[in-house]
């Protein structure tokens, strides 16, 4: 009887033991990643360069007569507009040049008038009528240029802008050309900016230069290219010179620093863009995952880059074409051939995705 509960016992462990060693087969594991279709690219890129807002420069103002100064009618930090009084010079001596002159041209036209009829009547020869127009001419000239020094007494500012400097006083003589005041001009504002030689040679391909200064970030100020150098300075960078629109000088003053963006056509065309997430390296080349929507299985695959787009993404040059599935997030985490599941797109009306 025992041996029988011995054989008995023996059969429930083996039975035991065998259904502890059963294997069922494993349960497969699908990730869930997400994914984004490739797009394209704008064919326009973007590069942006500091620079520094400057004044158009400065004009030395001055009489173009000699004389002495009557009155200065600004002071220095004040500002003018064009046109507006800078300085005055005493007018008398001018105003009996003009005076003079005036009387000298009204003897000689009146002789003129007379030498013209009797020439109508035929009692004057020809060389004393030419004589006679000739010298109303020169007269006429004379007459013009005493008036022309007259005003010329009055210095007004040519641009609008700040007086810089005030180098004479009241009541001091002063020869031609000599600088009164200088005048800081506002009329236009430039720009300069230093440029890689990279971007120099693709100078004919640039089509805007937008402004923005970093304390009005909501306001861009259009450019427009003055000059460029022809040669290189010591950094191997070349110099570009901007203006800046008369209406985009509301805000703005001399010495700001002012962002450039320079936006130039990619001679290449429009080129697929993906975002910078989808890749990752290996072996020193760059990979993107592909996602196969009827196998749901994801295969590596190598890309060459581009420039960035300036919104998180790049342009990929080879290896990807638009409208082909990326996977964009958890890729250092996927294996070659291994299913995943696209994870469903965010409801827009699920604020903060909490939903």
């Amino acid at each position: 009887m025992r041996s029988i509960e011995r054989i008995v016992l023996v059969l429930l462990v083996t039975g035991l033991l065998a259904g502890c060693n059963s294997n069922p087969g494993k349960q497969e594991i699908i990730r869930k990643v997400k994914v984004e279709q490739a797009g394209l690219a704008d064919s326009l890129e973007k590069k942006s360069f500091p620079g520094i807002l400057r004044e158009a420069g400065e004009i030395n103002m001055a009489f173009r007569v000699a004389g002495s100064i009557a009155h200065i009618a600004v002071k220095e930090g004040d500002y003018v507009n064009a046109g507006q009084l800078i300085a005055r010079m005493d007018t008398r001596d001018y105003e009996v040049q003009v005076q003079a002159a005036q009387a000298q041209y009204d003897q000689v036209k009146a002789d003129a008038q007379r030498v013209t009829e009797l020439h109508n009547r035929g009692s004057i020869s020809l060389s004393d009528y030419d004589k006679a127009v000739t010298g109303e001419r020169m007269a006429a000239a004379q007459l013009k240029h005493a008036k022309d020094q007259l005003s010329d007494t009055r210095l007004p500012a040519p641009v609008d802008g700040y007086i810089q400097k005030v180098n004479f006083r009241e009541n001091e003589l002063i020869d031609a050309g000599m600088p009164v005041a200088t005048l800081l001009d506002l009329s236009s504002y430039q720009i300069e900016i230093n440029i890689p030689v990279s971007l120099y040679l693709k100078r004919d391909d640039i089509v805007s230069y937008t402004g923005i200064q970093p304390f009005l970030p909501d306001q861009k100020f259009n450019l427009r290219l003055l000059n460029y150098s022809k040669k290189a300075n010591q950094n191997q960078l070349y110099s570009l010179r901007l203006g800046l629109s008369p209406d985009s000088r509301t805000k703005l003053a001399p010495g700001m620093d002012i962002q450039v963006e320079i936006s130039y056509s990619n001679p290449t065309g429009l080129q697929t863009c993906i975002s910078l997430d989808a890749l990752f390296h290996r072996d020193g080349k760059t990979y993107v995952w592909i996602y196969e929507p009827q196998t749901q299985m994801v295969s590596g695959r190598t890309v060459t880059t581009g420039s960035l787009t300036g919104d998180g993404r790049i342009r990929i040059t080879e290896g990807l074409e638009p409208g082909e599935y990326v996977v964009v997030a958890g890729v250092s985490l996927l294996n070659e051939g291994q299913k995943v599941m696209p994870l469903e797109p965010a409801s827009k009306s699920n604020t903060g995705g909490l939903l």
